[in-house]
This record gives C-alpha cells, structure tokens and sequence, in this order.
C-alpha cells in the first residue's frame, strides 16, 4: 500500500475519534425531528413557482421508469438518503434534520408538480439537505426519468 495512503487514512481515523470525542459528530447532540410540523408543512412549496410549469419532456413508459430508477438507485445515489423503496429511510437520511421526504406518501404525491420534483433534484432544496445533482451527478434528461420513478413509487399513506 501507498504511504501516502496510510498516512491519509490513520490521520483521517484520528481526526473522525477527536471529532466524535468532542462531540462534534455525536449522533446524541442531532436535534430530534419535528415529525409534527413536518406533516402540517407538507403543502408548503419549497421551490419558486415557476418550477411549478415545468412539464416532463419525457413520454411516460415502463422502460423509461426503469431506467428512472436504475438512476434513483445508481448514479443519483438518491437512495442514500430516500431509501430504496422511497420512504425516507435510507442510512445517510436518519442523520438528517428534518428526514427526507417519504416520496411513497400520498399527500407529497398530491401535493407537487413534476415541475417541483425535477427543481428539487435539479436545483436542491434549501434548508432540507437536499443538494443540487443536475449536473454535478446526473443530467436534466435523467432527473425528468427519476421524476418518472418516483411517480411510480404509488400513493401509500
């Protein structure tokens, strides 16, 4: 193995202990979720209005859902935060205030315009650790594809 590369890795391990003795990553020091608003903020909009015009440039089909979410679970890495199954329950999600947004829920499902979905994953959403991913991770025409997936995912409650 590379020095230099054993030299990274026991100083990043050494770093990561100083940072979780401090408390600094302690997972006990991450505020609780708000599940309470969460729910009665679920219609509030978190991306401009015109998002909301936006129309998917991309006809609908099972192919083009498949491969949709082939992206949701490989190169958007959506997943790591969304869960596999969409639910917000993914690993890197848990540690985040507030969770992701369950994209299986009905009333999300309701509540927003392929428009909004596409901004959200094109642009991030502030405030809720939702980062930009087009194109820094994906292109326009595979986030139109995810929207596609997560249309798909159904409307449990």
């Amino acid at each position: 193995m590379n020095p230099l590369r054993i030299f990274a890795t026991v100083f990043g391990m050494i770093g990561g202990l100083w940072l979780l003795t401090n408390g600094i990553l302690s997972l006990t020091s991450l505020p609780e979720p708000d599940l309470a608003h969460e729910e009665s903020d679920m219609l509030r909009p978190r991306v401009p209005q015109e998002a909301q015009s936006l129309v998917n440039p991309i006809a609908s089909s099972t192919k083009i859902i498949e491969e949709g979410r082939a992206i949701y679970l490989g190169a958007g890495n959506c997943a790591i935060c969304h869960g596999k199954e969409g639910r917000g329950d993914g690993e890197a999600g848990a540690l985040m205030n507030p969770l992701p947004r369950n994209l299986t829920d009905s009333r999300f499902q309701g509540a927003r315009k392929d428009g909004e979905i596409f901004w959200a994953i094109k642009e991030g959403v502030q405030g809720r650790g939702m980062f930009s991913y087009v194109p820094r991770m994906i292109t326009e025409e595979q986030a139109w594809k995810v929207v596609w997936y997560i249309r798909s995912l159904g409307w449990d409650d």
